[in-house]
């Protein structure tokens, strides 16, 4: 049986773009689209100025919220310039708690999603996935392709985006309470021990010193719980520049203050992946900065949880495992007193 044919991809440029002088990253760029057809379309862009678009040749139109009527190039790069902006603003929020530029944002709900991230300060990539199912390879296929571009073109180190998947695991055992874990209870928490003491054993299964570190559950953007390994001294050199208390608390005004860059990344999500209505307008939100990650879950339309790594090699497993408990939680909010 002969293999099937590839699927077709177009490149729309700008003017100021030259096939002769940087030829390199384009073919690159090509390659990538070719390769992962989850992706609809890529966009890169040089100090604030796109440069080109490579597309599915077949595709769907976006949203009617897409005003630009007739210029496929700017349509398609739309999304991903907005969702750049957001990764900017949230780069600069990020950015007091000491662990390096923010370097891969992915923004998704169950119909696509959007990823932004920089090769390099002053160039950056876009990517749009308009479909279900489809963010993950598009993810992938893009974090190979910052990387290819850093290493290949730039002569530049890699750095890890999404985490490495060939480093192991090092947990400690479950079986016995971490003693470096800390949790506390908000305003928005059942006082009911049963029910706290549930969450306790949540966030022991799930919070560890190896991958997730760090996790928050709100409702109506008010903490429920919240614990963290900070004090285990394993970590202790992560703490150097900034304290435990610091990263705590800055880590709290966060998740409180992304209510705004929310808004704005829903607008950035609705142009490609409208939300069904009832459901979370996004369920995924990746901040991938060079010294870990932050990472928010939706439960449900009011209800979202925060997690953080502190090791750039343990990205990828420490979002498996903040969806995890997700997951637990919601199987055990369901039944409990709100």
């Amino acid at each position: 049986m002969a293999a099937p044919a590839p699927h077709r991809t177009e490149t729309l440029r700008e003017y100021h773009w030259s096939a002769e002088r940087h030829g390199w990253i384009t073919e690159l760029c090509e390659e990538a689209a070719v390769a992962a057809p989850e992706i609809r379309s890529l966009s890169h862009y040089s100090n604030g100025i796109l440069d080109f678009v490579v597309c599915r040749a077949e595709r769907a139109p976006l949203s009617s919220l897409v005003t630009e009527a007739d210029d496929d190039l700017h349509d398609e790069s739309l999304p991903g310039s907005r969702l750049l902006l957001c990764a900017q603003d949230l780069g600069t929020v990020l950015r007091p708690l000491g662990t390096g530029d923010l370097m891969r944002t992915v923004v998704a709900n169950g119909r696509g999603g959007l990823w932004g991230g920089r090769v390099k300060p002053g160039e950056y990539l876009a990517a749009l996935a308009d479909g279900p199912d489809r963010v993950p390879a598009m993810d992938d296929a893009m974090n190979r392709l910052v990387t290819r571009i850093r290493t290949e073109v730039h002569r530049l180190p890699d750095e890890l985006p999404g985490g490495d998947l060939e480093v192991k695991p090092r947990l400690v055992s479950a079986d016995t309470e971490n003693p470096a874990l800390r949790v506390d209870f908000g305003t928005a928490a059942a006082p009911v021990p049963a029910y706290e003491q549930r969450l306790r054993s949540l966030w022991h299964h799930h919070v560890n010193t190896t991958d997730l570190q760090y996790a928050g559950y709100y409702r109506d953007w008010t903490l429920v719980c919240v614990g963290d390994v900070f004090d285990a001294p394993e970590l202790g050199p992560r703490f150097m520049d900034v304290s435990v208390r610091s990263r705590r608390t800055s880590y709290r005004d966060l998740s409180r203050g992304l209510r705004g860059h929310v808004v704005r990344l829903t607008d950035a999500l609705h142009l490609v992946a409208p939300a069904l209505a009832g459901q979370a307008p996004i369920d995924r939100l990746v901040l991938d900065v060079q010294e870990g990650a932050v990472y928010v879950a939706w439960l449900s339309p009011r209800e979202f949880v925060v997690g953080v790594t502190l090791d750039q090699t343990q990205v990828a497993r420490a979002e498996a495992r903040l969806h995890g408990l997700a997951h637990a939680l919601g199987e055990i909010t369901a039944q409990s007193p709100r």
